[in-house]
């Protein structure tokens, strides 16, 4: 499998831009997936000076409803025309974290109108292909609390968004299970336990992640990562939102488990 990333906060080439988001291209040798479109159409040039041809995408796939993964959509299903992208059901709608603007998904009706055959919505344990799973709903795990609330609009009201639009990617092989989070809102840790749990007899092979740990404290972050540490994941690539304090803990606590990975980086999983 070769997972290449078309954004994220940071790069190191001199080919590629960064920018507050993510987008991950999925060659699993069956099918080419996007996994998220990052917060503007910046996929679509970093791809571009990377020789890689997004028109051969066969679908694609967003994470939760913010901005900072969706950004992109629109301009990829214009270069694109045959993949369908797969949301969850209850992510097109207001978004805020307190006190600030909307940063949920920045599509507009005449968007949505024009694209209703090709925007798939999802909920709960959701079969794209063979082998390829979405997984939302995850239920909190008392411990690991999200570091960050988000609000939405209900009856006219602010209240608190439990995230339940949020959704994990998993792609299953012989050798195990390849898991790929936006942001995890919910918590890594709650994230993963959930997946292995519906696949009791699969262990994970890698885990690529935006962990939402840049606002944690220290004892927080060390919580998570210890008991990321502890399962029996081959590879950790700590991206996006997961913030550098905590991927050089990471990495520090994994050694050469973690991949710090950049935009214009591509990785040939397991033989890394």
């Amino acid at each position: 499998m070769k997972i290449t990333f078309l954004v994220d906060n940071k790069t190191e080439s001199t080919r590629c831009a960064a920018e507050w988001g993510l987008s991950i291209l999925i060659d699993d040798e069956k099918q080419k997936i996007l996994m998220d479109q990052g917060a503007s159409p910046m996929l679509l040039e970093n791809a571009k000076r990377m020789g890689i041809s997004l028109k051969e995408v066969d679908f694609a796939t967003i994470s939760h409803g913010h901005y900072d993964h969706s950004g992109g959509t629109e301009a990829f299903l214009k270069l694109n025309k045959k993949a369908k992208v797969y949301v969850h059901e209850h992510a097109p709608r207001f978004s805020c974290a307190q006190g600030s603007h909307n940063i949920g998904l920045p599509w507009t009706d005449d968007f949505l109108l024009e694209n209703k055959n090709r925007i798939v919505y999802t909920k709960g344990r959701y079969q794209i292909a063979e082998g390829v799973f979405l997984i939302s709903e995850v239920p909190r795990l008392e411990g690991y609390t999200p570091t960050e609330k988000f609000f939405i609009k209900a009856d006219g009201k602010m209240v608190e968004d439990t995230m339940d639009h949020e959704q994990t990617l998993v792609i299953e092989k012989d050798k195990g299970l390849y898991v790929f989070s936006g942001c995890s809102h919910q918590g890594i840790v709650a994230i993963v336990r959930h997946i292995m749990k519906l696949f009791p007899n699969k262990r994970i092979v890698a885990l690529i992640a935006g962990m939402h740990l840049y606002s944690a404290q220290g004892q927080e972050r060390m919580r998570v990562i210890d008991e990321i540490a502890r399962m029996d994941i081959d590879y950790v690539f700590p991206v996006h939102c997961t913030g550098m304090k905590a991927i050089i803990e990471f990495k520090i606590k994994m050694g050469d488990r973690v991949k710090i990975a950049t935009a214009g980086r591509a990785y040939e999983l397991p033989d890394l």
